[in-house]
């Protein structure tokens, strides 16, 4: 359902909020929330909010949705290979994030960075179709053409089981946001809704799942990590790009784990070097953007009472969607 209307709440004096501009480096900017939608961002998201509604989406537009660290480049260089005929040369030479744009990228950057990286919007609406765009805005915040059912382009929506996006997003806020706190703050931030941006995690899953959006596949995590080639036929077959049993075979080599750690067009190495050269990451020796790869890690970070909390919000998730994650 397309909204209008919005409102810019500034959630900067909350007491967990405070606690995280304390032990992050380069956030003093602060935090809002979008309402009515209910979504937390840097400040400098309300810049963005008017060009993000206005955006020119085509009907032939493959986007490819998440909240943070749940699969999103595993899943963004899967269908950019469907697209792109097993292209595994060009892949390996040229960065993803310049073969998939991030769409909203320059929203959500904090000063001391912003001025490193061009508009990804800006340059999106020159490119040639079809385009593959990658974004983290939960479905309630999409282009308001997608919203009113003006265009009608393919949505691929990758998500995984809460404690495990806290500890992955943990992680990718040390290495990039500058983030110096403990895992305990951590968990009780993202517990609470305020992890920040795209927050609150089970809300951005359920704008999606309950979206009643017709052209949308949903993905988990983990399923790709039991059977990946079932997901790829899957999502081949949803964006109606068919390919022989040895050329899927050669994308499933190609979409390994090793392959992601030592390809650097994969594996963001770039950006984490720009990062820590304009003093805005905490780098953390041994850790990239690609860390482990592997389902259940959150049980060496979480204690017995917070993982029960987390399952409990997991539940009342599969209480009003049917969902388990």
């Amino acid at each position: 359902m397309q909204e209008d209307d919005y409102q810019i709440e500034d959630i900067s004096t909350n007491p967990l909020i405070k606690k995280l501009i304390e032990v992050t480096i380069g956030h003093d900017a602060g935090f809002i929330c979008i309402q009515p939608r209910g979504f937390m961002f840097p400040s400098v998201m309300a810049k963005y909010i008017d060009k993000i509604k206005a955006f020119e989406v085509r009907d032939d537009d493959i986007w490819v949705c998440s909240f943070p660290k749940t699969g999103t480049t595993w899943t963004q260089e899967m269908v950019w290979c469907l697209m792109n005929r097993m292209d595994f040369d060009i892949s390996k030479k040229i960065d993803l994030d310049e073969r998939s744009l991030f769409f909203e990228f320059k929203a959500i950057l904090k000063e001391s960075a912003a001025e490193f990286h061009d508009d990804k919007m800006d340059r999106l609406t020159v490119l040639p179709s079809p385009r593959i765009i990658k974004t983290h805005l939960p479905f309630t915040m999409l282009p308001d053409q997608i919203l009113s059912g003006a265009k009608k382009p393919k949505l691929v929506y990758i998500t995984r089981n809460s404690r495990d996006t806290c500890v992955s997003m943990f992680h990718h806020w040390k290495l990039l946001e500058g983030y110096t706190g403990t895992f305990d703050l951590w968990s009780e931030i993202f517990y609470n809704g305020l992890s920040g941006y795209y927050s609150p995690f089970f809300k951005h899953v359920e704008t999606y799942y309950n979206s009643n959006y017709q052209n949308i596949l949903f993905l988990k995590y983990e399923d790709m990590k039991t059977d990946l080639k079932k997901v790829v036929l899957k999502v081949s077959s949803f964006i109606e790009k068919e390919y022989p049993e040895d050329d899927i075979d050669c994308l499933l080599d190609h979409l390994s784990f090793k392959n992601f750690l030592n390809t650097p067009a994969l594996n963001k190495s770039k950006r984490i070097k720009v990062a820590v050269a304009n003093n805005s990451s905490h780098p953390v020796e041994g850790v990239g953007f690609v860390r482990k790869g592997i389902v259940g890690d959150w049980v060496n970070y979480f204690t017995p009472g917070m993982s029960a909390k987390f399952l409990e919000k997991e539940e009342e998730l599969f209480q009003s969607t049917g969902l388990r994650l």
